[in-house]
């Protein structure tokens, strides 16, 4: 650091989904030399406390392929909800819209709470309640062999 310069103090905010009904948010002060070693230092806060909470058995997180981002606009919504419960795992409506919405093609909460859990592509899913009261999803057996076909397909 140059004689004169002086960090300063900046408030991070850092939120982490520990799973489909827990969501985990800090606060505080860090003391950098500018905005982007702020931004770096709450991303390697993220990084530690990813590591340190996730779930048991579960330390390295489930994500989406970068891979098949490229093929997002040619996934219907079913596809990608597909998808995204393949291999992020169970979660609830509002967490699919919130993930596919940051994944860049939102599945919009309106097809969520009508065409999603319906026939012929019902029996793709299964809905859990957690302890909580909040309906999760994941994909049944059926619903994983068709993902199978889609990766193979997108990846073909």
């Amino acid at each position: 650091m140059h004689h004169g310069e002086k960090n300063r103090a900046y408030e991070v905010e850092v939120e982490l989904q520990l799973s489909p009904t827990v969501k985990l948010r800090v606060r505080g002060l860090v003391e950098a030399s500018g905005l982007g070693e702020a931004v770096a230092l709450a991303q390697e806060l993220v990084g530690r406390l990813a590591q340190e909470y996730a779930p048991s058995g579960q330390h390295a997180a489930k994500r989406f392929p970068q891979d098949l981002l490229q093929h997002l606009e040619s996934l219907t919504y079913r596809e990608l909800v597909e998808l995204l419960l393949y291999f992020e795992g169970p979660m609830s409506r509002e967490q699919i819209n919130q993930r596919t919405r940051e994944l860049g093609k939102e599945v919009p909460r309106s097809w969520l709470d009508t065409e999603f859990f319906r026939k012929p592509y019902k029996d793709h899913f299964v809905a859990d309640t957690d302890q909580s009261g909040v309906k999760t999803y994941k994909l049944s057996e059926k619903g994983k062999l068709e993902v199978e076909e889609i990766i193979g397909r997108l990846r073909g």
